[in-house]
């Protein structure tokens, strides 16, 4: 089976301050619902920025000299972004952060316009998808923390099982034993998005390839670390440092040595075996990380192109 591989700035304020603490069972059921409401905005914000990168690269099948690139402007870079520079699409990033879904359309054509200004009249967004509700991708979006903190809570209580509401039962110990990680990032990442990928890309399996030391590279026990605590006797894995398996959080560097993994794998870009599209996405999503003061990861299966699950 082949990998989705994403590449992620990580707000371990959120992470720490708020998931974790909620998933362990802390404070009110509905504590994390302006979270909640907040990724489906975000949601919203990105499915309409998408259906104008889309709506360029229909177009530009019909044009010669398009600066468009759709492995970083569609499967690549979130939203739709087009510009040069770790700093700028940074920047990019913030605006659409801070653009209510019903106003991208105004930002999306300011992108197409930096790739040619006559192109703006020949665009229109892509039509073929739609999104669920809000209930619904609420629903999509809090379900697996809400069953974690169900298990969590369940553990408290003595108990053995957590009820899906659809109705199934789950290990309560196993369940948050092994499935916080990428639920977490999943959510984590609907309030910040991370770059698409395609294969083995990920940053820890290019190095190990090349025989690259991943500098500031860890294990991603950070998405578990008040859990451990709280529930040290569970059988907790061992984590690993890189990408093992799809559905996977891989690597994870730390807010604070962020900048210097980046600069490490600049230095050895050459070495590394990896087109240079996917090399640039690494080194984009490591700068908007430092940029936000936020951690770096690498996941397998956060999105998915083949079913139309963008960032």
């Amino acid at each position: 089976m082949g990998y989705d591989t994403s590449f992620h700035p990580v707000d371990m304020a959120v992470v720490e301050g708020r998931l974790l603490p909620y998933i362990a069972g802390h404070g009110d059921a509905d504590g994390i619902d302006d979270l909640i409401a907040r990724a489906v905005e975000l949601r919203k914000t990105r499915f309409r920025a998408k259906a104008w990168a889309l709506g360029v690269l229909e177009a530009a099948r019909d044009l010669d000299g398009v600066a468009f690139d759709s492995r970083v402007h569609v499967w690549g870079r979130p939203f739709f972004i087009v510009g040069d520079g770790a700093e700028g699409v940074a920047e990019d990033v913030r605006r659409y952060l801070a653009t209510p879904s019903g106003e991208v359309d105004a930002l999306a054509r300011e992108m197409i316009g930096r790739i040619d200004p006559a192109l703006t009249a020949r665009v229109t967004p892509d039509a073929s998808g739609r999104l669920p509700d809000d209930e619904r991708l609420a629903a999509a979006l809090s379900t697996p923390l809400r069953i974690l903190r169900g298990a969590a809570t369940a553990l408290r209580a003595g108990n053995r099982t957590v009820r899906h509401p659809d109705g199934r039962e789950f290990d309560a110990a196993g369940l948050l034993a092994t499935e916080v990680p990428f639920n977490l990032l999943a959510f984590a990442a609907a309030l910040l998005p991370g770059w698409m990928s395609r294969g083995r890309t990920w940053p820890t399996a290019l190095c190990a390839d090349a025989g690259v030391a991943d500098a500031g590279f860890a294990a991603p026990s950070a998405l578990t670390g008040l859990l451990r605590t709280e529930f040290p006797a569970l059988d907790w894995p061992v984590p690993d440092g890189t990408i093992t398996g799809n559905y996977t959080v891989g690597g994870m560097v730390p807010a604070a040595e962020v900048a210097g993994a980046r600069a490490h794998l600049a230095r050895h870009r050459d070495a590394l075996d990896c087109e240079p599209a996917e090399l640039r996405k690494i080194d984009e999503a490591m700068g908007v990380a430092a940029a936000f003061g936020a951690a770096f990861c690498e996941a397998t299966e956060i999105y998915s192109g083949m079913t139309g699950d963008l960032n």
